[in-house]
């Protein structure tokens, strides 16, 4: 009886906003059984311009309250907390964590075939080097050329709603021309907003080059976990729940608009 409750359990999803919803979209892709608990932090979004300090208690006081609903486990959907918390985070809890990081990286490595790699993000993400520090780890050999993107991008379609899309490509044009200037094959998007941009992407950038999304990556990595403990649910009885430290409403609309569907019933927190 114990262990069917552990495995009725939610997937705690936390990121500073609308990024981690291409995390979520693939949990509904590989785990669609899965129950969600989604916790966006858009009242301190985006993450991108914060110190390390800052986002490493946004993330600590966000996995406090994923762990009170009694998560089984919890992904750190976004690229930049990740990078600075994630380490500190798997030492403090007890429940199962994991990053968007390694598995983007370990995807990156295994698409590549001219062995240069192409890495957009925030600030902080590039700033970290974790897409470099673990594809070197990988293949010494392969060569990797990074780039932050304006947090304006972020802004665009946390506040914006994605409505000025020339500002859009405007933006992406001049994060990603230093990068595909040096012959990249592959392109890691190293923030988990970018996967809903792929199409201004695509008119940016050479339409044969390989995107890699670490979204994909991470939930069949979580899915991989789950089964190995034993903890794949076999049926959902509950919708999956969002709680928003921002306006719950305007992000229900944007989530609704990005996934062409409503995930779940939203509720606005005070974090």
């Amino acid at each position: 009886m114990i262990k069917n409750n552990k495995i009725s359990r939610p997937i705690g999803l936390l990121d500073s906003g609308l990024g981690g919803l291409s995390v979520f979209r693939e949990i509904d892709k590989q785990m669609p059984q899965e129950q969600v608990v989604y916790f966006g932090d858009t009242a301190h979004a985006p993450y991108g311009e914060k110190t390390n300090e800052q986002i490493t208690d946004y993330v600590f006081s966000i996995i406090d309250f994923l762990v009170q609903k009694d998560v089984k486990m919890i992904i750190i959907a976004c690229n930049t907390a990740t990078a600075v918390a994630l380490g500190e985070a798997k030492k403090k809890y007890p429940v199962p964590i994991i990053g968007v990081i390694q598995p983007g990286a370990n995807e990156a490595t295994s698409k590549t075939q001219n062995r240069r790699i192409g890495i957009i993000g925030t600030e902080v993400t590039i700033r970290n080097q974790g897409y470099e520090k673990l594809i070197k780890k990988i293949n010494p050999s392969i060569a990797t050329f990074s780039n932050s993107c304006s947090n304006q991008i972020i802004r665009e379609m946390e506040e914006k709603a994605l409505r000025n899309e020339d500002a859009i490509r405007n933006l992406l044009k001049e994060c990603l021309e230093p990068i595909i200037n040096n012959d990249v094959d592959t392109l890691v998007l190293g923030c988990t907003h970018y996967p809903f941009l792929k199409k201004y992407i695509q008119e940016v950038t050479d339409l044969e080059m390989c995107l890699v999304d670490p979204a994909k990556a991470t939930v069949k990595q979580a899915k991989k976990l789950l089964e190995e403990q034993q903890l794949i649910n076999t049926h959902k009885n509950k919708n999956n729940s969002f709680f928003i430290s921002g306006n719950a409403d305007f992000f229900a609309k944007i989530a609704e608009k990005l996934l062409g569907y409503y995930p779940g019933d939203f509720h606005g927190v005070t974090l």
